[in-house]
This record gives C-alpha cells, sequence and structure tokens, in this order.
C-alpha cells in the first residue's frame, strides 16, 4: 500500500462509515465496531507493521494523514485508531526474547483481525502514566498484574492491551515495564460506561516483557 492509497481508504471509511454514525454513537456513547471492521478489511490496521507481518511498512507522515482524516469524522475512532496503532509499534519493537509469543498477533493485525491499544494510566498516579503504582508479581515462568487502569481506550474491545506495571524487582516509581496481555487472559472485566469515564481494572495473566527491563522507558 502507498501513501496515497492509504489516504483514500480513510477518506472512503471516513465518508461511508464514519461520518453518518459519529453523531449517534457520540449520544448513546457506543463503541463503533463496524469503523473497526472497516479499518481492518482495508489494511489500515497494518499501516505501520512490517511488510514481514502482513502491514503495508509506511511511515509517521501516512499514519498523521489517516489519523486526522478519521479525526474529521469522528474523533472518538481516531482516537481508537491511534491507540492501536501505538500499541501496534510497542508490540513489533518487543525484545527478541518474546518474538515467539508477539508473533502471531504481529501476523493476525496485518491481516486487519487485531484492535490492539495501551493501558497506561492509573488512579493513583495522577498525571504520571510513566510512574504506574501496580506491580507485576511472578507466577512461574509469567507474571500476573492487578493493576486500576484509570482510561483505557477500546477497553473491552481490543484483543490486546499493552500494559504498564512496575517490574516485580523494581525498587522506584520509574522502574517499570511493558507488558502484553490478551484479552482472553484478563480475568476481570469491565462494566460498560456509556457517555463517561470510569476505572478499568485489569487481572490477568500475560506473556513476557516487551522489554529486557523497564526503567523509565
Amino acid at each position: 500500500m502507498t501513501h496515497d492509497a492509504a489516504v483514500l481508504k480513510a477518506r472512503e471509511i471516513a465518508s461511508r462509515v464514519l461520518a453518518p454514525s459519529a453523531g449517534q454513537n457520540d449520544k448513546a456513547g457506543r463503541f463503533s465496531t463496524d469503523a473497526v471492521d472497516s479499518l481492518g478489511e482495508s489494511g489500515l490496521l497494518g499501516l505501520l507493521l512490517p511488510v514481514d507481518f502482513g502491514g503495508s511498512g509506511l511511515g509517521p507522515r501516512t499514519f498523521a494523514v489517516v489519523t486526522a482524516t478519521l479525526a474529521e469524522a469522528d474523533a472518538s475512532v481516531a482516537m481508537v485508531y491511534l491507540m492501536h496503532i501505538v500499541g501496534t509499534a510497542t508490540i513489533s519493537a518487543a525484545r527478541p526474547s518474546a518474538a515467539q509469543a508477539v508473533t502471531p498477533i504481529l501476523q493476525e493485525i496485518g491481516a486487519g483481525r487485531h484492535l490492539s491499544t495501551l493501558a497506561f494510566s492509573e488512579a493513583g498516579s495522577r498525571s504520571h502514566f510513566w510512574a504506574p503504582i501496580s506491580r507485576a508479581h511472578r507466577n512461574g515462568n509469567g507474571v500476573r498484574i492487578n493493576a486500576k487502569k484509570s482510561w483505557v481506550t477500546s477497553a473491552g474491545h481490543a484483543q490486546s492491551y499493552v500494559v504498564s506495571a512496575l517490574a516485580p524487582e523494581g525498587a522506584g516509581p520509574t522502574d517499570s515495564t511493558l507488558y502484553l496481555l490478551p484479552a482472553q487472559a484478563v480475568q476481570k472485566r469491565w462494566p460498560e460506561a456509556p457517555n463517561r469515564p470510569r476505572g478499568r481494572q485489569l487481572k490477568g495473566r500475560v506473556f513476557p516483557p516487551l522489554e529486557d527491563r523497564g526503567s523509565n522507558r
């Protein structure tokens, strides 16, 4: 896919899918699954993903234009898309030892069948999302995380979450790292909260860390 082709696809989705339903979705506090389906079918969910994983391998200029195009029709969908692309970039930059775990997910993203997002902000850490108060605890070969995230875009709809938490041996508030939490591993979900934000509790067994050892990164 070229830059121009990606922008044309974004414009088509914005006019055909987003614009007609944006007002109603906003009023009802409804998540636009139709928009996500269209973005997946168009290949835009894999916009920055390397070609090896089925993505388009495009860059930040195209990402900026596509996001702006979506935002003109529906800012909420644009935020869902932005968080997905940033989450995807984080997953694709995972440490080499996590490749076996993340490769199938990246391939699903490239095929347009997987929506990801970030889960950083927490109640108690104020605006300092880079200094989470939740902590990962070792559990056999993996870890468990119990975190109350104050805001998670696409909560309950994403297939995976890039979650920040203090490392198991972290000594200070910036000794954090990132983990990939598949939706099926979440043990507690969140209630629907139309028209107003609500804390989202994430609890579950996660994949190995995406970083070697997080430390204010």
